[in-house]
Formats: C-alpha cells, structure tokens, sequence
C-alpha cells in the first residue's frame, strides 16, 4: 500500500461527519453552559463568604462546559487539517473559533476571581482537601496574577484577538494550506504536496534535491509579503501584550505556562549551543559519507544510505507496536488498539497539512494522529513519535480531568521522543548489517540535531525577532538577516547554504502557532536522554517510574515530576549528560564508516 493510500482517520467519537447536527447543537450548548456558569458564579468565587466547596463544584462546571466546546473546535479544526482548501471546513473553523471567544468572555471572569482571592483564604481552602485534584491547575494561575488585567480590558483583548492575531494565524494556514509546486521529476511535469517536497529533498540525487529544496523554499520568498506581515503583525500584537500587562520579556508569558524557571532554560540553551561543534563535525562527517566536498544546505537530509529501502506502511506499523511492546506490553496494546480503531491519518492528499501532530481533546476522547507517510523510515520515526504523544494522553487521562491532563510543553515530548529511541534501540538490536547501522545512527543524530540544536537555534531567531520587532517595524530582509545570524552560529563554515533558504524562517508554523514552543524540544530531548539512560542501568525496573511520570500528566511541577524519577534539571549536568551521548553515537559513526 504506497503511502499509506486510504490510512485515514475515523473522526466518529466525535461526531458522526462535517453535517452532523450534533455539531450545531453541541455549540449552542457550550455558549448556553458558559453563560450559565458565569450568572451562577460570577462575583462569588472571590467573595468573602466563598469557600472550598463552592470553588471545586465551579471547576467541574467549567470543566464539563470546557468539553462541550472542545468536541466541535476540534471536530472542525481536524477536517480543515485533512483538507485545507474546503469552504465548508473553513467555514466551520470560523464558526468555532467565535464559539471559544465567546465562550471565553463569559468566563473570563473565573480565573480573575480565582487570582483575586488572598494568599492566606486560597491556603486555607487547599487545607481542606476538597481542591486536592486541582491544586496545581490553581496554583499555577496564581502565577499570572501579577500580569492580569480587569475583567473588562481582558474581555476587550480576548475579543480583539478574532480580528487581530488569530485572523494573521488563519491566514498562514489557509495560504499555505493552498501550496502546490510544479516540478519536473524523472522527465515529468507533476504538481506535488508539501509532503510530497519534503521527500524529494531526501532523494538520493543530489540535484533532485537541490532542485526541491530550491523551489519549496522559494515559493516562501515569492510570497514574502505575505510572511512577512503575518509573522511581523504576530510579533507587533505580543510586544504590545507585554507591554501592556508588564512583562519583562517576550518570552516570559511562556517560561510561566511552561513552568520552566528562566535560569534552567537558559542553562539548557547556553550548553546546546555551546555543543554546537557537534553539528558541525557531524555535518562534515556526513559531506564524507556522501562524496562531497562539502554539504550545501539541499544535502543536509540526503539519505546516507546506498540503498533507497522502502519501509510499506504496515510494515511501519508493526515496527511502532513491537517496540512499545518490548518496552512494555500494556504499552504495545494501547498502539494496538490505537491503529485498530483507526486514530491516524497517514495518507498523502492534495490540501491535508504537512507534517505531523498528535490532537489530544479530552479525557473521554481517544487521541488523533496526522502524519504524511512517504514509506521511508523517516515516517516510521515520525509514527512512532506521534503515537509516543497518544501513549501520554491516554495514560494521564486515566486519573487526570481537562484541567490537569495535558502536561507542560516541556514535558509534552517526553514519550514522544522516548517512543523514538525505543525504536532505534529495536533497530540497532535487530540490524548488524554495517550499512544499515550506519544508516540507523547517521539518521537519528541527523534527528537530534534537529530536536535539539536546531530547535534552540529556532528559539533563538524567534527571541531575537520579538525582540527586534518591539522597536521597529521588520522588513522582510530584517527577518532573513536574523535568520542566517543564527543559522551560522548552528553551522558554521560546515554548510554552504543555497541563497533561497534564508526564507525557511516563513515555514516553520511554531512561530504563528505557538510562541516559543521550540525550546521544548530541545528539553524534551534532553530529558528522554536522561531518562533512557536510566532505562538501560535499572532494565525493568524503570518502566514503573516511567509510567507514573506519563500518567502523572499536569498534576504537578515539572520540577517535581523530574525529580522523582531521580533527576535534577537545575544541574549543568544534567543537560551536559545529553550530548555525552550524542557525541558517543558520533564516534561509533566516525568508526562505521572508517571501516
């Protein structure tokens, strides 16, 4: 079955398709619970007659009315993703974006309250026990308090945000959702996906893949107007947030959601790009392999592997189950029965989205995985990282409610970027053939220096635009200078870069999505590194622990969740243990190929 053709997703949990009346009425249900809850709470829960009892019930209304929005928002933001050209799905992503603004200025008021009760009443009520449950989602809103506003100014910014930063993230997806490139390949004219281009630009010719990487990057400058205001605008909109609510930097609002003190991600980025070296003798190690010179930006995904292996969809698969399995056989059934009720979309098709994403909703509803399988192990990574996600969801949706299962980014690529090295401990155990070690090593360093260097590298630029564009309006030759800075300072002189690529910083969908997400990769990352060098030390033993840590979803600190696995993110060590591994994964490289 070449690319998975007829892999897709089964949305019915949800609901029953794109007309269902459910939907309709599922939204009028939420906006009526939301105004509901707020004429039965409002003004009470900061009173001074409230109390613990009045609170907890207030937490579960608004968790069930929570529910009730977040079925149609992702019924309709999942049908746009599997065909971004649709009227209709675009149409119903419009429709539920109002329903959630609306929804959120009825409640606005509920985490105001929750913030304005005094430090002395909101310890007295945790004494009681009855807010056990939600102690860390309470305490965690606390933190915002000195960086909110009025109920009103709030009401007035959330509402804005429909015409203002939401509208530039709905124009990046629509635009790009549109993409399509013509290329000739093999002597033909063909129109191609973005997933489709990724692949190319991992062919074994090299002049196929400068001539993808060439045309996928320059269509991105072509539209360079367009990127430009978008990301600009985004930029302009957060620097006037910060401003207004009193932050000391851009990155701040982030650092607080992800419950990472600044100190330990500054830490984790300083020593990363200190490892930089790293990259460079890899990327050189690499020009070698392949007979080159020197790399030029289209070689940096070439496969370095002589033979072009195709890895079938099912045989991806049962790759996935069977190294879950291995580590644990609870874990393999729930990828079982993941693949078995049809919760991935992994065919290729004109209009789905690139890339790759795990949609997590609630706890009654079973995560959802979107990939682009190309039939290479490349996607066989991708799946299991993904599935990595859905492992996490569902095990922390065991115990943990809306409020308290979805883990911080920091930890939100912990099982998935486990899941990865889980499968290249499953390969490199059932592959002594020299050339494909080679290929299984060269490939997952390639994805650490992705997941970890590249992502600091993104957080970087991204910093330095937020930055840069509080001051002044940035033009789009600003963005690409800032671009190539720190692409230079991840490089080096090891890469000659095709002049096209300085407009890459236009792809990357973190930047409009999700502020400053990047950097929890490279956390991420680093702490599986960790972590599975604790797996190999204590064998069985460490599945438990590992477990507990999954399951244990938002229901505490990272710091503390870190800490009981035996593990201190404060350390330098603690980062620096990382790349003792990565470099040890070079070496054994260095030797393959020297043979």
């Amino acid at each position: 079955m070449e690319k998975a053709k007829g892999i897709v997703w089964d949305l019915s949990e949800l609901y029953a398709s794109a007309d269902d009346p459910q939907f309709t009425q599922d939204i009028e249900s939420a906006v009526s619970l939301a105004s509901a809850f707020k004429e039965s709470y409002h003004g009470k829960i900061s009173a001074e007659n409230s109390n613990a009892e009045l609170l907890a019930k207030a937490l579960v209304d608004y968790e069930v009315l929570l529910e009730k929005g977040y079925r149609p928002y992702a019924m309709a933001n999942l049908l746009f993703t599997g065909d971004g050209r649709s009227d209709q799905y675009k149409a119903m992503v419009a429709k539920v974006q109002d329903v959630v603004s609306r929804m959120s200025q009825a409640t606005l008021f509920f985490a105001l309250e929750i913030q304005q009760i005094p430090d002395q009443t909101i310890e007295a009520f945790l004494a009681t026990g009855k807010l056990d449950h939600f102690r860390h989602y309470i305490e965690s809103l606390r933190q915002f308090t000195p960086f909110t506003l009025s109920e009103k100014e709030e009401q007035i910014a959330n509402r804005k945000d429909l015409s203002g930063a939401t509208a530039f993230v709905n124009l990046f997806d629509e635009f790009t959702a549109a993409f399509e490139w013509q290329l000739e390949v093999d002597g033909e004219m063909k129109t191609l996906t973005q997933s489709e281009m990724r692949e190319l630009q991992r062919h074994q010719d090299g002049a196929v893949r400068r001539k993808a990487k060439t045309a996928h990057d320059g269509k991105y400058g072509e539209n360079a107007l367009i990127f430009t205001n978008v990301f600009g605008n985004l930029v302009k909109d957060h620097a006037n947030e910060i401003e207004m609510r009193g932050y000391d930097s851009p990155i701040q609002p982030t650092h607080l959601k992800n419950k990472a003190p600044k100190k330990v991600v500054e830490t984790m980025m300083d020593v990363t790009t200190e490892h930089n070296y790293l990259v460079q003798e890899f990327c050189q190690l690499k020009a070698k392999m392949l007979g080159l010179p020197k790399l030029t930006g289209s070689d940096l995904y070439a496969p370095v592997a002589k033979s072009d292996r195709k890895v079938p969809f099912e045989e991806g698969k049962s790759m996935v189950i069977d190294s879950f399995r291995e580590f644990s056989p609870e874990f393999g059934a729930i990828i079982e029965r993941a693949f078995a009720e049809n919760r991935i979309d992994a065919e290729i098709r004109p209009g789905k989205r690139g890339g790759a994403f795990c949609y997590s909703i609630a706890p009654s509803v079973h995560p959802l995985v979107l990939m682009n399988y190309v039939d290479k192990l490349d996607s066989v990574y991708t799946m299991a990282h993904e599935f990595g996600h859905a492992l996490h969801t569902v095990l922390a949706c065991e115990k943990e409610s809306i409020l308290t299962f979805h883990p911080p980014l920091i930890l939100a690529e912990t099982a998935s970027v486990f899941a990865e090295m889980l499968l290249t401990r499953k390969l490199l155990a059932e592959e002594q053939d020299r050339e494909s070690r080679i290929e299984i090593i060269a490939g997952k360093l390639e994805d650490f220096f992705g997941t970890i260097s590249r992502q600091t590298m993104y957080t970087r630029f991204e910093l330095d635009a937020h930055l840069e564009g509080a001051k002044r309006r940035l033009s789009a030759d600003d963005f690409c200078h800032l671009w190539i800075k720190r692409r230079e300072e991840m490089y080096g002189d090891a890469v000659d870069f095709l002049e096209v690529e300085k407009w890459f910083w236009a792809v990357i969908p973190h930047f409009i999505h999700t502020r400053f997400y990047c950097y929890a990769y490279t956390f991420g990352a680093l702490f599986v590194l960790a972590l599975y060098n604790q797996y190999e030390q204590e064998g069985e033993s460490f599945v438990p622990k590992y477990r507990a840590l999954l399951a244990a979803g938002n229901s505490d600190w990272p710091e503390n969740l870190v800490r009981k696995v035996g593990l201190d993110f404060h350390q330098r060590s603690f980062w620096e243990g990382g790349f003792r591994v990565i470099a040890s994964l070079l070496q054994e490289l260095r030797e393959l190929t020297s043979q």
